[in-house]
């Protein structure tokens, strides 16, 4: 491909900067299209009443190579620092320890059998190499098989369905098993080990954007695509509220679902749109608090009690060097479930009844301040043969679709995200 040629990338979340990051190292000089008016994606930032921080809660593990590479590029491998980290389990009105192979065992609230059948389960996801096998088995009779009835039900059931609701039991065990083995690598000696940016990750976005800018990229936010018109030959026109562009390859990074929406509009075959549009993501709400006190001590906190739909909180200051006490609180549900449309106070306020009710000791004078962010495609739905189900990363010549379900089975993630856009990029200077 000339290094003249013009080239697009829809989305600046970490795979699109990492997209383009690439594609300037290269020597080319893409163009970025942003819908929000600030870059990050899921990883973006805004100002706590004077605290930068993600909107959403993010954290790096032990064995997030493709993050390494780029922090070692870009000169910020010194401002990634580690800390040994606690986790909690918030059962039945009490919190416990747990985590560790010593608070399994003393947890008495299931039976010994079943505190042993978890952990011999923890230690086989670390030894599957071949997940394929996985991919065409459904999750919770996967978990029943290995930790039973009670284990199941006690241990994961309330996590599945604060998360997935009625989709619960279509997701697939290559998808569970992928979290579970990534969080289990990031230990040393049985103790996990998390990692985080000193000043979190607008350091990474604000470098990766200054680095894509001086070799000659341009981004541009508020900047949302509305229309897609491939070329016959390669490529497209693209179209912003405001203007219209012709590139001779498009990279979309943004959830597939929003480009099968864009390619409804742009006229383009059903068939080929509804490949996208059918795919399922849940939506999430994530309230921040920020307290005079600190929740727990632990850095993620499960939760099982019916009194409230929330699967676990995340003490961000309990993983980095902050200067107040920082909760993120998840709700998650399908897209088009009422509770999506509560005003944020609502969700504000279930969670700090949340917080208060694993740590009594907490009054209403030390919420200091709370926020609340929403985002419609937080999470997609892997069912099984979910690799089957996806649609062609190339649907037309010159024009490349992907989001985090291209790395399926892993997690969306910064490193994942980062790693794969950087490795699609290759591949098509390969083949173009």
């Amino acid at each position: 491909m000339r290094k003249s040629s013009k080239i697009a990338v829809i989305g600046g979340g970490p795979m699109g900067l990492a997209v383009a990051y690439e594609l300037t190292i290269q020597g080319y000089k893409p163009v970025i299209f942003e819908a929000d008016n600030r870059l990050g994606g899921m990883a973006s930032c805004f100002d706590f009443e004077g605290l930068e921080i993600e909107r959403y809660y993010h954290f790096h593990c032990l064995n997030d190579k493709g993050f390494f590479r780029i922090l070692d590029e870009i000169g910020l491998k010194s401002q990634l620092n580690w800390k040994r980290t606690k986790m909690g389990f918030y059962y039945q009105g009490k919190l416990y320890k747990w985590g560790s192979l010593i608070s399994v065992i003393m947890f008495s609230k299931v039976s010994f059998l079943t505190r042993l059948r978890y952990l011999l389960h923890a230690a086989r996801c670390l030894t599957i190499k071949d997940w394929n096998h996985l991919d065409n088995i459904d999750a919770i009779n996967w978990l029943r098989k290995w930790l039973g009835d009670e284990g199941y039900e006690e241990l994961w059931e309330k996590l599945f369905s604060y998360k997935f609701y009625q989709f619960s039991n279509q997701i697939s065990a290559a998808w569970i098993w992928s979290r579970i083995n990534r969080l289990g690598k990031s230990r040393k000696k049985l103790k996990e080990n998390l990692g985080f940016l000193k000043n979190g990750s607008i350091q990474l976005i604000n470098e990766m954007s200054k680095i894509i800018m001086a070799n000659g990229g341009e981004i541009k936010i508020s900047s949302p695509i509305i229309n897609i018109k491939p070329l016959k030959k390669s490529g497209a026109y693209i179209n912003t509220p405001t203007d219209e562009y012709k590139f001779d390859l498009v990279i979309s990074t943004i959830p597939l679902p929003l480009i099968g929406e864009i390619f409804s509009k742009s006229n383009i075959n059903n068939l080929i749109t509804n490949s996208y549009k059918k795919l399922n993501y849940v939506a999430c709400v994530c309230v921040i608090l920020k307290t005079s006190e600190k929740v727990t001590n632990n850095f993620w906190t499960n939760i099982n009690d019916s009194r409230f739909s929330i699967p676990g909180i995340i003490e961000m200051s309990n993983l980095r060097n902050l200067p107040e006490n920082i909760t993120y609180i998840p709700f998650y549900m399908p897209q088009n479930h009422p509770d999506y449309l509560r005003d944020d106070e609502s969700f504000k306020e279930d969670a700090w009844q949340c917080v208060k009710s694993i740590n009594p000791n907490l009054k209403n004078k030390d919420l200091i301040s709370s926020h609340c962010s929403r985002y419609k495609y937080a999470q997609p739905i892997c069912e099984k043969n979910f690799k089957d189900k996806l649609p062609d990363q190339e649907p037309f010549n010159g024009i490349f679709t992907v989001d985090t379900t291209a790395y399926y089975p892993e997690d969306r993630g910064i490193s994942e995200s980062i790693d794969f856009g950087r490795n699609l990029v290759k591949k098509i200077l390969k083949s173009k």
